[in-house]
C-alpha cells in the first residue's frame, strides 16, 4: 500500500482482563485449548507486550523513523490478537452457558467508543480550525463514516487516482475500527453455530475459514474492483491492493488465526514454548524492519507477522523470551496502545498539514512525544473511568449523544463551511464540490472523444493523462471553431511506444484502451498534428515495458525524461507533423489560498527542480527531433520568484495542487493554438 496509509487500533485491548474471570461451576472448560483454558483465570501481560510491538512498529513507520519501513504490518499483528481474544470470550460465555450478545456489544462498546468519542472531538476541532472547505468536506463524510462503522468501506472506495493524499486523512486509521465492527457483527454468531455442531473439533472448521479467506487474497489482489454508475458506464473503485488490505473478508484470515489457537492444544515443554515465542518474534520483527510500503504479494507479506503473532500468544508459558514482553514498561505501552493508536496518526495529519510539509526528525520526536503524552492522559482519565463504569455519562448515553453529535456535525461540514475563509474570488470557487466542478478544465469526456469543429480538416490528436484533460474545455472554448479535436486520455496512463503505466487487471486495459484508440485514430490518417500532456515526474518507478512486462524503476528525473521523450519520440516516428509536447502544471500550495486564517502558518514555495530537468532534457532531446516542440506552463504561470495561484481577477488557477482550472487553463491554450496555427501554416507553404 502507499506509505501514508494507515495501520489499525488496538480495538481489543481490555479484552484480556474482561476474560480474567475464572468459568463458573459447569463450565465446559475441557473443549477449549490449554493455552485457553489456562489463561482464563489470570492476565496476560505478554499480550499487552505484543500490542506494544506491533503499536510502536505503526507509530515510527508513520513518523517516517527510520529502519521501521515495514511498520505497517502492525494491522496483522492486531487483528490476530484481536481474533484470539474475541473468541476465548465468547467461546468461554457460550460453553458457561452465560453468552449474552447484547452484554457482549455493551463490553465492546465501553472499551471503544469513549476514546473513540474523544479522538473524533479533538479532530472536529482540529479539522474546523486548519481545513480548506475542499478537504473539511471530506472530512466529514469519513467523519460519518467512522460513527456508523464502515470508514474501511468509505477510505477502499476513495483509493483510486484522484484520492486525496493519505497523510491527508486524519481518521484514516478508524479503517480498522470498521473491521472489527464488522467482525463482531458475523463471529459471536458464527462461533454459536460452529460449537452447536462442532463441539470437540471447533480448530478444524476455524482453520478452513482462515484457508479460505486467505485464498481470497490471493483471489483479489492482482485485481481491480468495478462497478456500473448511474450512467451504465463502468466505474472505476480501486485496485487489488486497496481491495484486499481494506475489506473485511480479506482480514478474516487473521482473525481466525488467533481464533484457532483457543481450541489449539497447547505444548507440553517448556523448550517448545521458548521456541515458540522467539520464532514468533523474529517473524515479526523481520516483517517490521525488512518490508516495505511498496513490497510484493500481500498474500506473500501478511504471513510473517501473522503466523509470528499466533506464535507468540500460543507461547503463553515462555519465561526467557516472554521477558520482553511482560517487563513492567513494555506492558505499559501495550496498555495504553489503544489511546496512543488513535491520538498519533490525527496528530501527524495536522501538523503536517499546517506545516505543508513532512516533519523534520526533531518534530517527529516531538509529535511522537506529544503523542504519548495524549495517550497516557486519554488512557487514565476517559478509557479507565469508563472501563470501571465511573464516565460522566452511561454507556447507552454516551452511544446515542455521540452518533446524534457527530452526525449533525457530519451534515454541517457538507458544505465546507466556506465562512470561515476571508471572502474572494478564488475561495469561493473552491468551497465545496458544485463550486470546483463549476471551474473545472475538463470537458468530461470519458477516456476517448472528438470535440470542436468536427467538420474540419484540420485533425488535431490529443493524448495524455489528467494533464491533457484539464485542456479539453479550453480547447474548444479557443480552438473549437477552427480545429477537430480528437481526445485519446486517461488518468494516470502514459502514453508511449515501448513503455506502459504499471498497473493491474481492469486498470491496465483502462489504460490500454486510450493507448489503442488514440494509434486507430494516428493509424486511420488524417491527423495534422499532435498535443502531448502528461504529469511527467508523476512516472518515478511507475512504468513498465510492454514486451515482458517488467519493471522499469528510474527515480531520477534525470535518467526519467530522456527515457520518455525517447520512447514517444519512437511511438511518433512514421508521423511528420507537428509534435507539441505540453510541460506537467506547476505545483502550487493551494491550501494557503483556502485554509482559515485563524493562525499564522507558513506556505512553502514547491520546488521547480522538476521543471529545471525537463527542459533540459527536451534541449538535449529537440534538436535531433525537429518535428518536435515544448509548451511550459512553468512560462506563463511563474516570474522568476513565484507561480501564480490566482489570475488577475482573483480566480483560482487551479482545482487543487497541480490540476488546472478552466482559468489557468485559458491562460496555456492560447500558447498550444499559437503553436498549432503557426505549424501548420508554414506546412500548408
Amino acid at each position: 500500500m502507499r506509505s501514508g496509509e494507515a495501520l489499525p487500533s488496538t480495538a481489543t485491548g481490555a479484552a484480556c482482563r474482561e476474560s480474567s474471570n475464572a468459568l463458573p461451576d459447569g463450565g465446559q472448560a475441557g473443549s477449549l485449548s490449554s493455552t485457553a483454558s489456562a489463561a482464563i483465570g489470570r492476565h496476560r501481560t505478554d499480550i499487552d507486550g505484543l500490542r506494544a510491538v506491533a503499536v510502536l512498529a505503526a507509530v515510527f513507520f508513520h513518523l517516517r523513523i527510520s529502519g521501521f519501513s515495514g511498520g505497517f504490518v502492525g494491522v496483522d499483528v492486531f487483528f490476530v490478537i484481536s481474533g484470539f481474544l474475541i473468541t476465548r470470550i465468547v467461546a468461554t460465555d457460550i460453553d458457561a452457558g452465560r453468552f449474552s450478545l447484547a452484554q457482549f456489544y455493551s463490553r465492546r462498546a465501553r472499551r471503544l467508543l469513549p476514546a473513540f468519542f474523544t479522538t473524533l472531538s479533538l479532530s472536529c476541532v482540529a479539522a474546523f480550525l486548519l481545513f480548506t472547505p475542499q478537504h473539511l468536506e471530506t472530512f466529514g463524510k469519513s467523519l460519518a463514516a467512522a460513527v456508523l462503522g464502515v470508514s474501511n468501506i468509505f477510505f477502499w472506495r476513495e483509493s483510486g487516482y484522484f484520492d486525496l493524499a493519505a497523510r491527508m486523512k486524519p481518521l484514516l486509521h478508524t479503517w480498522s475500527l470498521g473491521v472489527e465492527w464488522q467482525f463482531y457483527l458475523v463471529w459471536p454468531l458464527l462461533l454459536s453455530v460452529l460449537l452447536a455442531l462442532f463441539p470437540r473439533r471447533m480448530v478444524w472448521p476455524i482453520m478452513a475459514i482462515a484457508i479460505f479467506s486467505y485464498c481470497l487474497i490471493f483471489e483479489f489482489q492482482d485485481g481491480s474492483v468495478w462497478l456500473l454508475s448511474r450512467t451504465g458506464a463502468a466505474e472505476w473503485i480501486a485496485d487489488g491492493r486497496a481491495t484486499v488490505f481494506y475489506n473485511t473478508p480479506f482480514r478474516v484470515f487473521e482473525f481466525a488465526c488467533g481464533a484457532a489457537l483457543v481450541w489449539l492444544p497447547g505444548p507440553r515443554s517448556i523448550i517448545v514454548h521458548e521456541l515458540l515465542a522467539l520464532l514468533g518474534l523474529t517473524l515479526i520483527l523481520s516483517a517490521i524492519f525488512v518490508l516495505g510500503s511498496g513490497s510484493g504479494n500481500p498474500a506473500w507479506n501478511v504471513l510473517p507477522p501473522a503466523i509470528g503473532a499466533a506464535m507468540v500468544l500460543h507461547a503463553d508459558r515462555s519465561r526467557w523470551t516472554g521477558l520482553i514482553l511482560r517487563n513492567g514498561p513494555v506492558s505499559y505501552v501495550g496498555r495504553i496502545s489503544y489511546s496512543l493508536y488513535l491520538v498519533h496518526w490525527p496528530l501527524i495529519v495536522f501538523c503536517e498539514y499546517g506545516l505543508l510539509r513532512p516533519l523534520l526528525p526533531a518534530e517527529a520526536i516531538v509529535v511522537g512525544l506529544l503523542s504519548f503524552a495524549l495517550a497516557i492522559l486519554m488512557f487514565h482519565f476517559i478509557e479507565q473511568p469508563y472501563r470501571s463504569r465511573r464516565g460522566l455519562a452511561g454507556l447507552s448515553r454516551l452511544a446515542l449523544i455521540g452518533v446524534v453529535t457527530f452526525s449533525v456535525v457530519s451534515y454541517a461540514m457538507s458544505g465546507g463551511m466556506s465562512w470561515r475563509l476571508q471572502l474572494s474570488v478564488a475561495g469561493t470557487e473552491l468551497a465545496d464540490s458544485t463550486a470546483l466542478k463549476a471551474i473545472s478544465g475538463s470537458l468530461g469526456c470519458e477516456d476517448f472523444c472528438e470535440f470542436g469543429n468536427l467538420s474540419s480538416p484540420n485533425k488535431i490528436l490529443v493524448v495524455g493523462d489528467s494533464h491533457v484533460d484539464h485542456y479539453t474545455r479550453a480547447l474548444e472554448e479557443l480552438g473549437g471553431k477552427e480545429f477537430h479535436f480528437l481526445l485519446a486520455q486517461a488518468g494516470n496512463c502514459y502514453f508511449g511506444a515501448d513503455l506502459q503505466t504499471r498497473t493491474t487487471g481492469a486498470v491496465t486495459q483502462h489504460c490500454r484502451k486510450a493507448n489503442d484508440q488514440a494509434a486507430r485514430w494516428l493509424t486511420a490518417g488524417g491527423i495534422v498534428a499532435i498535443v502531448q500532456a502528461q504529469r511527467w515526474p508523476g512516472y518515478r518507478n511507475m512504468l513498465e515495458s510492454k514486451a515482458d512486462v517488467t519493471p522499469v524503476d528510474m527515480p531520477d528525473v534525470a535518467r526519467l525524461f530522456p527515457t520518455m521523450l525517447g520512447d514517444i519520440a519512437k511511438l511518433y516516428a512514421g508521423f511528420h507533423g507537428p509534435v507539441i509536447l505540453v510541460g506537467h502544471a506547476p505545483n502550487t500550495n493551494l491550501i494557503c489560498n483556502t485554509r482559515p486564517a485563524y493562525f499564522s502558518l507558513p506556505c512553502p514555495v514547491p520546488s521547480r527542480a522538476e521543471h529545471v530537468a525537463f527542459e533540459a532534457a527536451f534541449a538535449i532531446f529537440a534538436p535531433a527531433h525537429p518535428g518536435f516542440e515544448l509548451v511550459d506552463p512553468i512560462a506563463t504561470i511563474c516570474s522568476s520568484t513565484a507561480c501564480q495561484a490566482t489570475d488577475e481577477a482573483g480566480h483560482s488557477l487551479y482545482v487543487d495542487d497541480h490540476h488546472f482550472s478552466i482559468f489557468g487553463a485559458r491562460l496555456i491554450v492560447p500558447m498550444i493554438i499559437y503553436r498549432l496555427r503557426s505549424d501548420l501554416s508554414v506546412a500548408s507553404r
